[in-house]
């Protein structure tokens, strides 16, 4: 498999900034290497989660080593990072 292409939504790059990662950051360049990694990975990871977001569902995964939670969806040839949070979601149940 070769690596996604990341799509970031303007919700995700105003998440950013409402939770004050601003480029230069170590927050925000751990965002940006956990996005890294993500393109090329194996999705959903092990440590990632499902949750509810509307319309349906998307994956959560925490930046390493910080309080910044990342929510995507992916298709074969794509991630696209929808939104940051500073709090954890909620996991669906199996």
């Amino acid at each position: 498999m070769g690596r996604r292409v990341p799509r970031l939504s303007t919700t995700f790059r105003r998440s950013l900034d409402h939770l004050g990662v601003r480029p230069g950051t170590k927050e925000y360049r751990a965002v940006f290497a956990a996005i890294g990694a993500m393109e090329a990975a194996t999705l959903p990871g092990a440590a990632d989660q499902e949750t509810a977001f509307s319309p349906g569902r998307a994956f959560v995964r925490r930046v390493l080593g910080q309080n910044i939670w990342i929510v995507f969806r992916f298709d074969e040839d794509h991630l696209f990072v929808l939104t940051a949070r500073s709090q954890p979601p909620v996991p669906l149940d199996e």
